[in-house]
């Protein structure tokens, strides 16, 4: 781990957790691990932005109860760094001046008699772990969005070769320890049938939300999130109305390496409202609807082959299991694979290609089209603030 020198000591003891913010934002979070009159080290580890602890730059430290420092961290300060840091030395500076001789007194009360700690449920002690107002205010404080446009898509799913217009955007807080995630993907396409030869409009929608707490433990996060999709082929809207909920899910973050950064793996159970439409034997659209429970899957991960170009990846498998009975439909997984080469144009303006391929067996059985749907798509993508 590297080590920096600062000139802070007020209020800082060796052992000292706190996070490390620049006027940018988020820097890195660190363990003191020696102090002088004037200056402190510190060690530092979940870094961000390895650029910002590079440069020469002013840091302003947040202090952060040392619970939340992982098991690693905390082992530090059984260490002797003295052998195993830079050095420092400010025995040159001005002696500190002499401590007020008047007599400190405690407003403590003398005997803990009569005072017992109160007993807390599961569910209590589980809520004030998860939930802190002041971290969650200030978590919230810098929001940024980002817009993208798509003047080029294919789509290939049905009975119908589809080439038009795709837009989106999402907005996101950067928080350390609560964030929250909103996505609209919205796609308007004019589609020629291969059967019939008639040109019809196909629409699709799918909005998500997710409500993150991260380190909740050492490895992993704890998220709540829920997704809305809607699809329309000619005639028939399918589903016209598919909400997935996930109370509680757990996300597993795994240490970077060489070449895979952020890799993450997630598992939520997830509640399933799928309203569709079909045709009855008068061929007129009637409307059907299913519950169920889904078991959801999902992997993530990044390849930055530089700051300019990176790759990303997320798979979601979801196999469908039915309440009654209890059994798993394996193929009824809804399963999805999200390709995108990301290359930066410049400072917040992307441009993205991207590729989606999504299993829906519903597709199939309530409307008679083909269960895979691939969609790819050549966006523009804008970062800013908010």
């Amino acid at each position: 781990m590297p080590t920096l020198n600062r000139s802070v000591t007020d209020g800082v003891n060796v052992g000292s957790h706190a996070k490390l913010m620049t006027s940018d934002g988020y820097a890195a979070r660190g363990v003191c691990v020696k102090t002088g009159q004037l200056t402190s080290q510190w060690k530092l580890y979940r870094i961000v932005e390895s650029e910002l602890i590079s440069k020469d730059l002013t840091y302003t430290i947040v202090g952060m109860d040392a619970s939340e420092a992982p098991k690693f961290a905390q082992e530090w300060n059984e260490i002797d760094h003295s052998k195993i840091v830079p050095k420092f030395d400010d025995s040159y500076l001005k002696e500190p001046e002499k401590a007020p001789t008047a007599k400190v007194t405690s407003d403590l009360p003398d005997s803990l008699e009569g005072y017992e700690d109160d007993k807390k449920t599961v569910t209590q002690v589980l809520i004030e772990k998860t939930f802190d107002a002041e971290k969650l205010k200030r978590d919230f404080k810098v929001v940024k969005a980002s817009i993208f446009a798509s003047p080029w898509t294919t789509q290939k799913g049905g009975q119908n070769s589809i080439e038009n217009i795709r837009y989106g955007g999402s907005i996101a807080n950067e928080g350390t320890r609560y964030k929250m995630n909103l996505n609209l993907d919205r796609v308007s396409l004019r589609a020629s049938n291969s059967a019939t030869g008639d040109e019809i409009i196909n629409e699709s929608s799918l909005a998500s939300a997710r409500f993150s707490v991260k380190n909740f433990s050492e490895n992993f996060d704890l998220y709540t999130d829920l997704t809305f999709r809607q699809q329309r082929f000619g005639r028939l809207s399918t589903p016209k109305k598919h909400y997935l909920f996930a109370p509680v899910g757990m996300t597993w973050n795994y240490k970077d390496g060489d070449t895979f950064k952020k890799v993450t793996f997630s598992y939520a159970p997830t509640y399933e409202i799928r309203t569709h439409e079909t045709f009855n034997q008068q061929l007129r659209v009637q409307e059907e609807q299913i519950k169920g429970l889904r078991h959801a899957f999902r992997l993530y991960f990044e390849v930055p082959f530089s700051k300019e170009f990176m790759l990303t990846s997320e798979t979601l498998y979801r196999p469908r299991q039915e309440i009654s009975t209890w059994s798993i439909e394996l193929d009824d997984s809804l399963a999805e694979q999200r390709l995108a080469a990301q290359v930066k144009l410049l400072e917040d303006f992307f441009m993205v290609y991207e590729y989606h391929w999504l299993d829906d067996v519903q597709l199939n059985r309530l409307g008679g089209l083909s269960r895979i749907v691939q969609t790819t798509s050549l966006n523009f993508k804008l970062n800013f603030g908010l």
